[in-house]
């Protein structure tokens, strides 16, 4: 049965005919450094769902040297990217459609991701990050996988050492906005079809409960507050996934209040997720919001990142960008 399609800007953004959450990935990229963690990478972008005549690019930088002989040099990362790259087409013999590219470049490494991501049009690009330590240790600042987040203009996979398996606990953030609809549609492509997700949003009153304090309000005011701001909250949100649920997808709706990084974090934790999920926009940097989660998450995070669709499609064939 053709799905129904709304011109409504409140809808997902999806072309006509096939849901395009079923649709496997046609661009993946996986950086490489030859370290565990960019390994447990590798292995993750190998589970990813595929689409028919994908491109899987296996990325190693090397610094720019004045020689290409000595331990950090070009040759040997090009006989270490070899051995990856023909590991990584042994996992992928049985699609023979599927054409697994090796790429060794040089210069800065996030310059470089930004650039192949631009030429080739990844849509993920999957990197590796230590192990946490517990309690977690936040990622630095200047780290590269921070520095990754900001600079390549497509979405990352940001990986940390875990079972080999599929996705089965996803949680996506969601503020109701045309990028928390793509992030959405993003994690539905990476889970099977049968994984339920759970979507979580995130209702701050921290500003308005302050401001009702300073004039003294009842407390019944306070919780009138925040009984009318959960309802809204409740319905904005079942707005938001019935269109999803309409293809037969299950989504679990959570609702949380307080800071939005902590109960983000919290409900990860407490679901033990495998995989969180935030959209950001492509004409923004990174938020505050963004980077503190992905700075003390304990699960693989993906950062949705979406160019924006152009505001007039060309003359005929055009649709928006996925």
């Amino acid at each position: 049965m053709r799905p129904i399609v709304s011109s409504r800007k409140s809808l997902p953004l999806l072309p006509d005919g096939v849901f395009r959450a079923q649709r496997g990935l046609r661009r993946v990229a996986v950086g490489l450094d030859f370290s565990l963690q960019s390994e447990f990478a590798l292995a993750r972008a190998l589970r990813l769902p595929l689409a028919h005549g994908a491109a899987f690019s296996v990325l190693h930088v090397s610094p720019s040297l004045d020689g290409h002989d000595g331990p950090d040099g070009t040759v040997a990362g090009e006989r270490c990217l070899r051995r990856s790259v023909t590991s990584a087409a042994k996992r992928l013999r049985q699609r023979p459609d599927v054409d697994v590219r090796e790429e060794l470049r040089t210069g800065d490494a996030p310059h470089v991701a930004a650039e192949l991501a631009k030429d080739q049009g990844v849509e993920v690009l999957v990197v590796g990050r230590p192990q946490p330590a517990y309690p977690v240790t936040p990622l630095p600042e200047s780290s590269m996988v921070m520095r990754l987040v900001r600079e390549v203009d497509a979405s990352v996979l940001v990986v940390v050492p875990h079972p080999g398996r599929v996705y089965h606990r996803p949680l996506v953030a969601v503020n109701f906005s045309r990028e928390s609809r793509r992030a959405l549609e993003l994690t539905m492509r990476l889970c099977p079809a049968s994984t339920p997700i759970e979507v979580l949003h995130v209702v701050d009153l921290g500003e308005e409960e302050a401001a009702l304090r300073r004039q003294d309000a009842p407390m019944a005011q306070q919780l009138r507050l925040r009984q009318e701001r959960e309802d809204a909250a409740r319905k904005a949100l079942g707005r938001f996934l019935a269109p999803y649920r309409e293809t037969g997808r299950v989504l679990e709706s959570r609702l949380r209040f307080g800071h939005p990084r902590e109960c983000i974090l919290a409900e990860a934790l407490e679901r033990e997720s495998d995989l969180l999920t935030l959209g950001m926009s492509s004409a923004n940097p990174p938020s505050e919001l963004t980077e503190g989660v992905l700075r003390h998450s304990h699960c693989d995070v993906l950062i949705s990142r979406h160019v924006a669709p152009p505001a007039a499609l060309p003359d005929g064939d055009g649709v928006p960008a996925s």
